[in-house]
C-alpha cells in the first residue's frame, strides 16, 4: 500500500503489460444505496491496484474514510500518463467496460492495446463444446477452477459496509484489493496459452475486437439515454386507468361474473371459456390441463371466427389486457424504475456477449426489445429523449446480413445486386413470382405492395434454409399472406434457380457442421453444434439452422463491433458525440446539433469502410435524426439538421 506517486512509478519500472483493478463504494451523498457503488454518477474509486508480475501488487487508497488517502487528482494524472492514455502499455483487467466508465467520469479516455480477461474467458470452453457463460467467468469462479484458488467473497471482506469503511493499511484489505490485479494478469497468459492451443482465431477476437469494444460499452453506459420522465408518468396513469376497465369488462362483461386475476390466467377464467361457453380445448399444458397462453387464444379465436361465434370480442379482450399488463410492467414501470436520480437518464447495462452469435443483450432494462411504433397506445421509443442541445442519431447496417450472406455464397447474382446498388427486394420479386424486374419495381402496380413483402420475408430467411410449410407459416404470419404449399415450393425452387450459388453453400456449410460439430464466422468467432447429429431431429434441426445462422449473424456482429472499435479510436477527440446504446446492427448516437453534419458523415465513413481484408461486398447505413428515439426521421442533410459549419 502507497499513497507515494514515486513509489507507484517505481513499481510499474519500464512495465508494458500492467494489470489493474478499481474498488468502488457509494459516494458520501448515496451511502444508504449499496448499488451506487457500481454507477460512476454515485459512486468513486476508492482505490486502485496494479500489477506487474505474477504474485506481486501494490494498492492505493484514495477514498478511504476517516483516512490520509493519496491525493486522488495526483495519481490519476500520473496514472493517464503512464497506464491509461499510454498507447504503449497493453492494460488488462477483469470486466474492463466496468473500470473504463469509471475513468471515463473522471475524464480520462482509455486507449488501445487493452484485454478484458472477462470477455476473453467467455470465448473459452467450460467443458468440452460449451463455452462459458457470463455466471462462469466470476474472477473469483476462475481463480479456483484454473488456479485452485479459493479466494475470500467481498462479503466476508467489508461485511454489510462498503469498501470505503475499511483501512487500507490491514493486510486482508491489499490483499483482497491486490488479487484482483494479480489474478487478471495471470489469466491474460493463461488465456492466451489457451487460445493459442485450442482455437487461435477467438485470441484475434479478445484482443482486437472484445476487449476494445468494453471501451466503446463503456460510453454507451456512462452516457446512458435521457428519458422523458413526465412521459412515462403520464402514460402509467394512463395504463393504470385502462387496465382497470379492461378488468372490469373482463370479470363482469360476460354470460357471468369472472375472477380473471391479475394476469388473466385463473381456473374460473378457464372454467369460464371450456364450461360455460362450451368453447373447445385447442391446445394443453404440460399437465393436460387446457392452456391458456397467447397462442391458444389465438387459435381460439381464429376457430370462433370461423364458427361465427359471438365470444370473439371477450378473447381478444383477454390479449389487449394481457398486452398492455406485460407493457405497463416492463416498458412503464420498468422503465420509471431505472432513471438515474443523478443523470435523469437510463444506463442500461450491457453484455457484448450476450449471445451465441456475438450480438449484444441488455439489462436492467432490456434495451434489445423496445417496442416500435405505438404498443396498445403507448408511444415507448418516444420516453427516450434527446438532451437540450443535441440530436439523436440512429445509424443501422442496411440488409447487412444479406450482404454478408451474398459474400459467403459467392452467388454471382446476388452479389451483382449489391455491386451494382440495385434493388435485392425487388429482383427477388422478379424471380420468385417469374416476372420481370421492371414490372417488380413498379410502384403502380396493384399488386406491388403484396408481392414485395412476399419477397421481403422470403430475403430475410434465404440464407437460412427455406422449407415450402415454413415459409408458408412465415408468410402468414409476418406478411399477411395465405399461400398454398405448392405455390410456397415453386417459390422456393424459382430462388434457387435465381441464385444458383445458394443451396451449395447451405449444403457444405451443413455438412462441415455435422463433421465438426462447430461453426465459425468470417473472423473465426466459434459456436459449438453439440447436438447436430443427435437422433431426435427436432435436436438436430435446431442446430442445422445454428450452423447457417451463425456465419452470417455472428459475422454481422463482428462487422458491427469492428465499427466500434474504429469509431472508438476517434471519439477521444470528437467529445461532440456521444454513443447511447446499441440495438442489433444499429447504434445511437447523441451529437450536438451544431456538428451534425460533421459527425453524420464522419460516423458513416468509419461505419461503411471495409471491415476486414477479403470483405468486399459494399456496406451501407441508414441514418435517422430526431429528439425522441420513437420518431426519428431519414437525415437529409440542410433540410432537418445543422449544415457542416
Amino acid at each position: 500500500m502507497t499513497r507515494d506517486v514515486a513509489v507507484v512509478a517505481d513499481y510499474l519500472g519500464d512495465a508494458v503489460i500492467i494489470a489493474f483493478d478499481f474498488e468502488t463504494a457509494p459516494q458520501t451523498a448515496w451511502r444508504d444505496d449499496p448499488r451506487a457503488a457500481l454507477d460512476p454518477h454515485r459512486g468513486e474509486i476508492v482505490g486502485v491496484s496494479l500489477a506487474v508480475a505474477a504474485g506481486s501488487g501494490v494498492y492505493l487508497p484514495l477514498h478511504h474514510r476517516d483516512f490520509d488517502n493519496a491525493d486522488a487528482d495526483a495519481m490519476f494524472d500520473f496514472l493517464a500518463r503512464r497506464v491509461f492514455e499510454n498507447a504503449g502499455v497493453i492494460k488488462i483487467a477483469h470486466n474492463l467496460a466496468f473500470e473504463a466508465k469509471f475513468l471515463l467520469a473522471r475524464g480520462i479516455n482509455m486507449v488501445a492495446p487493452v484485454y478484458d480477461t472477462m470477455a476473453a474467458a467467455q470465448l473459452v470452453y467450460k467443458e468440452e463444446g460449451h463455452f462459458r457463460r457470463l455466471a462462469d467467468v466470476g474472477l473469483k469462479t476462475l481463480a479456483k477452477d484454473w488456479l485452485g484458488l479459493s479466494l475470500p467473497r467481498f462479503v466476508e471482506v467489508v461485511g454489510l459496509g462498503s469498501f470505503a469503511d475499511l483501512d487500507p493499511r490491514a493486510q486482508p484489505t491489499i490483499d483482497y484489493a491486490c488479487s484482483d490485479a494479480d489474478l487478471a494478469r495471470r489469466l491474460y497468459f493463461l488465456l492466451n496459452d489457451w487460445f493459442l492451443a485450442n482455437i487461435p482465431a477467438h485470441e484475434g477476437l479478445v484482443k482486437g475486437i472484445e476487449s476494445p469494444v468494453a471501451l466503446f460499452t463503456a460510453r454507451m453506459e456512462l452516457s446512458g439515454f435521457r428519458a422523458d420522465a413526465a412521459a412515462i408518468a403520464a402514460a402509467s396513469a394512463v395504463c393504470r386507468e385502462r387496465l382497470g376497465i379492461y378488468r372490469n369488462d373482463l370479470e363482469n362483461g360476460g354470460a357471468r361474473p369472472v375472477r380473471v386475476g391479475k394476469n388473466a390466467a385463473t381456473n374460473d377464467l378457464s372454467a369460464y371459456l371450456f364450461s360455460d361457453l362450451g368453447l373447445p380445448v385447442k391446445k394443453r399444458t404440460d399437465t393436460g390441463k387446457a392452456a391458456l397462453d397467447e397462442d391458444a387464444i389465438k387459435q381460439l379465436i381464429s376457430h370462433c371466427r370461423e364458427e361465427g361465434l359471438p365470444a370473439v370480442a371477450y378473447l381478444e379482450a383477454i390479449l389487449a389486457y394481457r398486452g398492455l399488463n406485460k407493457l405497463y410492467k416492463t416498458y412503464v414501470l420498468g422503465l420509471e424504475e431505472q432513471i438515474n436520480p443523478v443523470t435523469g437518464a437510463i444506463h442500461t447495462q450491457l453484455f457484448p456477449l450476450g449471445t451465441a452469435t456475438g450480438r449484444f443483450s441488455s439489462v436492467q432494462p432490456n434495451c434489445q426489445n423496445l417496442p416500435a411504433g405505438s404498443a396498445h397506445g403507448i408511444p415507448v421509443r418516444d420516453f427516450f429523449i434527446a438532451r437540450p442541445g443535441t440530436t439523436l442519431v440512429a445509424v443501422d447496417y442496411s440488409q447487412i446480413e444479406l450482404r454478408i450472406g451474398a459474400w459467403f455464397t459467392g452467388d454471382a447474382n446476388l452479389l451483382r445486386v449489391y455491386r451494382e446498388g440495385g434493388d435485392i427486394h425487388a429482383v427477388t420479386t422478379a424471380a420468385v413470382y417469374g416476372i420481370t424486374l421492371a414490372e417488380a419495381g413498379d410502384k403502380s402496380h396493384p399488386d406491388y405492395k403484396a408481392r414485395r413483402s412476399v419477397a421481403k420475408n422470403i430475403n430475410f430467411g434465404i440464407f437460412y434454409g427455406l422449407y415450402p410449410r415454413g415459409l408458408q407459416e412465415i408468410l402468414r404470419v409476418k406478411a399477411g399472406v395465405s399461400l398454398s404449399l405448392l405455390a410456397c415450393e415453386a417459390m422456393i425452387f424459382n430462388l434457387r434457380r435465381a441464385y444458383p450459388g445458394l443451396t451449395p453453400w447451405q449444403e457444405a456449410t451443413r455438412q462441415a457442421a455435422c463433421y465438426y460439430e462447430t461453426v465459425d464466422t468470417a473472423l473465426g468467432r466459434r459456436r459449438t453444434l453439440p447436438g447436430i447429429n443427435a437422433p431426435e431431429p427436432g435436436l438436430s434441426s435446431h442446430y442445422e439452422r445454428a450452423a447457417l445462422n451463425h456465419p452470417i449473424q455472428g459475422t454481422a456482429a463482428d462487422i458491427l463491433k469492428l465499427a466500434m472499435v474504429n469509431l472508438e479510436a476517434g471519439l477521444g477527440d470528437r467529445p461532440y458525440i456521444k454513443p447511447l446504446l446499441t440495438v442489433h446492427d444499429e447504434i445511437v448516437f447523441e451529437v450536438a446539433t451544431p456538428r451534425l453534419a460533421e459527425a453524420i458523415a464522419w460516423i458513416t465513413d468509419v461505419m461503411t469502410a471495409m471491415p476486414f481484408p477479403g470483405f468486399d461486398v459494399p456496406l451501407a447505413v441508414e441514418v435517422s435524426v430526431g429528439q425522441r428515439y420513437g420518431s426519428l426521421v431519414g437525415w437529409q442533410p440542410g433540410i432537418n439538421g445543422a449544415t457542416k459549419g
